[in-house]
């Protein structure tokens, strides 16, 4: 079974599985962690262990944190090196997010990381560019600034 933690900066993690939920409905397999400036390093550290110490037989924890290189991700990283057993994927969106949780459990671990990096690279699109490769279709009183 997977197991979703959203790591991120302030309180994103919250916000995301609030609007996940308001999309896909209520879900079970999801937890969140937030950094906030009245957490230091070390207490932060300790909650995200707790969180990922808490799963339960047959249970696989895949950490979406907000920002390579950020303090989540350094912390999340320095538990995979002492405690291994979870996957962390950075760079996290909805379009990911929504992706991974609905892939459903007949899907495995690596499968469903694919095809949520995959999902989160497909959502990021200039519109600008994508109206300009369309404007010979479009009406004549349509305009796009650079």
């Amino acid at each position: 079974m997977k197991h979703f933690l959203i790591a991120t900066h302030g309180e994103l993690s919250q916000a995301f599985i609030e609007t996940v939920e308001l999309i896909a409905g209520k879900q079970t397999n999801v937890s969140f962690f937030g950094m906030t400036k009245l957490k230091s390093g070390d207490m932060a550290k300790e909650e995200l262990k707790d969180i990922l110490s808490s799963k339960k037989e047959g249970e696989h924890f895949i950490v979406l944190t907000d920002v390579f290189g950020g303090s989540v991700t350094n912390l999340c990283t320095e538990l995979l090196l002492e405690m291994d057993g979870f996957d962390i994927i950075t760079g996290l969106n909805l379009p990911m997010i929504l992706t991974m949780i609905l892939a459903g459990e007949e899907k495995s671990v690596a499968d469903t990381i694919t095809e949520g990096i995959s999902a989160a690279q497909n959502g990021i699109i200039h519109i600008n560019n994508l109206l300009k490769s369309q404007k010979g279709s479009m009406s004549d009183d349509f305009t796009i600034t650079d």
